[in-house]
């Protein structure tokens, strides 16, 4: 066998374990998505609010739902700052 024909750092590639394990795993991509949609959701609310003849329950319910937006982005950025989450 001829030593200049072979080169010994040429193997095949191992697969990545963690390709295609979960379709819905979004990491630090879905923490603008849920402060964009809390954005959405106040400034909904404030419309809903300010606006006369509109129910302002909705107004407060959009509120709510924007915490929790906000709430969700800060429990998946500490998540993925402490290494319990792959981003």
């Amino acid at each position: 066998m001829n030593s200049e024909n072979s080169a010994p750092d040429q193997r095949p590639q191992m697969p990545d374990p963690e390709h295609g394990k979960s379709a819905t795993r979004m990491g630090f991509f879905m923490v603008p998505v849920l402060l964009i949609g809390a954005v959405l959701a106040l400034g909904m609310g404030i419309r809903f609010i300010t606006v006369s003849g509109q129910p302002d329950f909705i107004g407060y319910i959009l509120f709510v739902l924007a915490a929790v937006f906000v709430g969700f982005a800060v429990y998946r950025i500490r998540r993925i700052s402490t290494g319990k989450d792959k981003y």
